[in-house]
């Protein structure tokens, strides 16, 4: 529901503005300086902006090696470092070159949370709020943090702040609409998801949840289009798929809900709740065979799905294989 976990912090510098240095300037500079440390975190910085993340490492660790005291180029090699997925290098780096800016302890927090120490991660982000009130990244990472350290009320009245100070910033809304959803307060979540997809109409993940609101209130067409503009954002997310074809069977719209969800497994054919849901509308139908060649798709991708094993051990028995029927049904009998 979420969508991205942390806001992502920008390197410093890193433009092509008028009169930037091409690739070709700075090899060439650094062919014929190779150890100038700056020209090294200058490359590096180049590289990042263009996404060549692992080159970009390789330059900042070269211009480290050859100016210790590069703070700016420390923090640039432990994002990079994290952006790789390797967070303990990340967090070693930062250890290694200190520094009391909010950036600092803001991108300490990020790397401590990839490394699953909450804990340590609000720490150093309540830091980084402290140096930087303003700054509405590091209040949302601090407050999803919270969340994870089951510290809803503190979360809670973070966010309500942070709505009140950033009225614009839809992530705080729709962050405040997880905590009531999850809380089973629908109604106040649903204000919270409706404003923040008015101040971001073309975010899928908030339509999707936005959805999922209208669909726990019973509102299922305003949850149909919902969801239907949530697909049509991201036309390769086969969990909105998943919740659509769910809410179109809602909607006793069985073909177009069969479509739905053959797109999904199209996506992802280990899907289970996709092959469940397409179970369902077969055994509707009275296509038992058909239905059960889905249970069996969805209990192999996910053997825990108790109602799956009973769905499979009826469609089974519809089909005169009472075996297997009952070999399914004791699978169902097993689970919690």
């Amino acid at each position: 529901m979420l969508g991205r976990f942390f806001a992502v912090i920008v390197f410093f510098a890193a433009t092509t503005a008028y009169g930037q240095p091409t690739e070709q300037d700075l090899r060439r500079a650094l062919a014929a300086d190779p150890r100038n440390a700056g020209l090294h975190s200058d490359y590096g910085l180049f590289l990042s902006s263009q996404g060549r993340l692992q080159e970009a490492i390789n330059e900042f660790s070269a211009a480290l090696k050859l100016n210790p005291k590069l703070d700016e180029t420390a923090f640039n090699l432990s994002l990079a470092l994290l952006q790789e997925g390797r967070a303990p290098e990340a967090l070693a780096t930062l250890e290694k070159h200190p520094a009391a800016n909010a950036d600092y302890f803001a991108l300490k927090g990020a790397v401590l949370n990839a490394l699953d120490r909450a804990q340590d991660a609000a720490q150093s982000l309540r830091q980084a709020t402290k140096l930087d009130p303003k700054n509405p990244d590091t209040l949302y990472d601090l407050a999803l943090t919270l969340l994870r350290l089951d510290a809803s009320a503190e979360a809670t009245q973070l966010l309500q702040r942070a709505r009140a100070r950033f009225p614009k910033e839809a992530k705080f809304h729709a962050a405040a609409g997880m905590v009531a959803y999850l809380n089973g307060k629908n109604d106040e979540a649903m204000r919270a998801y409706e404003i923040a997809v008015k101040l971001e109409p073309d975010a899928a993940d908030m339509q999707a949840a936005l959805g999922d609101v209208y669909d726990a209130t019973g509102e299922l067409d305003k949850a149909e289009a919902a969801y239907a503009k949530a697909v049509q954002l991201d036309g390769a997310n086969a969990a909105y798929r998943v919740k659509f074809g769910r809410n179109l069977a809602k909607l006793q719209k069985p073909d177009p809900a069969v479509v739905m969800l053959t797109e999904a497994v199209r996506l992802e054919p280990a899907n289970a709740e996709a092959h469940f849901e397409l179970g369902k509308l077969a055994a509707a139908r009275s296509e038992d065979a058909k239905a059960a060649s889905h249970f069996e798709k969805a209990v192999a991708a996910n053997p825990g799905l108790k109602q799956g094993w009973y769905q499979l051990a009826l469609s089974y028995r519809r089909t005169g294989q009472q075996d297997k029927s009952k070999s399914a049904m004791e699978q169902y009998r097993k689970l919690p």
